[in-house]
């Protein structure tokens, strides 16, 4: 279709969501990618992470912002994302779709042998049993002051 000096062709709008990924931490930061860049001068990004929820489930930015921080429930497993452009001409596009897995925080597990000991005997602390859905990269044994 040939353009006229009245009417110009305009592309649908197209909205891009950054790839699936694995993440430990419950904190993550959704991009979209737009033509205009992510900090324009005078921009205004989110100063604290916006939580989404079954209440709140989505949050909307003006361009030029096109990334939100956002704080998902405390659950783990998989958490779908999407994301849906609007073109200056009210188009939409279609939606884009990320999946971001939350893993669960790891469990500490701490046995104590013997249980009973004498004044100044050895007792040996054990944190064998604990899991995480990673790798364990340290143990922190620490003696809890008595109350009182």
């Amino acid at each position: 279709m040939a353009k006229s000096s009245n009417l110009t062709e305009d592309d649908a709008s197209t909205a891009i969501l950054g790839q699936n990924m694995a993440i430990g931490e419950a904190q993550v930061s959704l991009a979209g990618v737009a033509p205009v860049p992510a900090k324009a001068p005078g921009s205004s990004v989110p100063s604290a992470p916006v939580v989404l929820s079954p209440a709140q489930p989505s949050t909307t930015t003006t361009a030029p912002t096109s990334s939100v921080d956002v704080t998902v429930p405390n659950k783990s497993g998989p958490v779908v994302f999407s994301l849906v452009v609007t073109d200056n001409l009210g188009v939409k596009s279609q939606p884009a779709y990320a999946t971001v897995n939350i893993q669960s925080p790891p469990v500490a597990v701490l046995v104590a042998a013997p249980a009973t000991v004498t004044t100044g005997g050895a007792i040996t602390l054990s944190g064998s049993g604990s899991t995480s859905s990673g790798s364990i990269a340290s143990y922190t044994f620490s003696l809890v002051p008595a109350a009182g």
